[in-house]
């Protein structure tokens, strides 16, 4: 009876501990906020994330991700009002390199647009970016995802280019549903995000 019980114990300790599965294949809604360097310190645009991602079970995954934030813009002690928008579109396409139960490791790239437009001026940036990723289960529910690489920003005031770091926390409470909290920190802006991950 002991010998069972143990056993039914060891099986349930192991089933906790289980690593959550790591997956390419999503669709994300969530809500974010876009901080450009140079923009005026009262300006903070919010807006929508739409994206999604496929993996093939060669390891190759793609995905598209679109950001759309905005905030009002007052100019002269509130004499002129506008808008103040960011836009970005990114399409991702990636390779996974190594799989283990708890952890993979990837590299991509990514090509988008980066918009900044206000009711007196529009700045667009076409965006390219080389990374690599590492993600890893902690448990059955916790999972944390990192990615470093270089970024080119072509086409603002002058051509940008360095170091971006993208951090995220994904939070499961089914095995397809998710909360996702992510930061990025990339050449002349940095951004966070709190989204809704679906799993398939």
């Amino acid at each position: 009876m002991n010998k069972h019980i143990l056993g039914l114990l060891l099986a349930t300790a192991s089933l906790g501990s289980q690593a959550a599965e790591l997956s390419k294949s999503f669709l994300e809604v969530g809500y974010g906020k876009t901080n450009l360097d140079g923009s005026p310190d009262s300006v903070a645009p919010r807006g929508f994330i739409i994206a999604g991602s496929y993996e093939f079970a060669n390891g190759i995954f793609m995905g598209l991700k679109i950001d759309q934030h905005s905030d009002s813009l007052a100019f002269f002690d509130n004499l002129d009002d506008g808008e103040y928008d960011i836009d970005e579109t990114t399409f991702n396409l990636g390779y996974i390199l190594r799989s283990t139960d708890s952890g993979r490791l990837a590299v991509g790239a990514q090509v988008g647009e980066f918009e900044v437009s206000t009711n007196r001026s529009n700045s667009t940036a076409d965006t390219r970016r080389l990374y690599g990723e590492y993600e890893h289960a902690f448990s059955k529910r916790i999972s944390a995802y990192g990615q470093a690489g270089y970024e080119l920003l072509d086409g603002f005031r002058d051509d940008e280019n360095g170091v971006f770091v993208n951090l995220g926390l994904r939070l499961s409470y089914t095995t397809s549903s998710a909360v996702v909290v992510e930061y990025t920190n990339g050449v002349e802006y940095t951004q966070t995000e709190i989204k809704y991950r679906y799993t398939f």
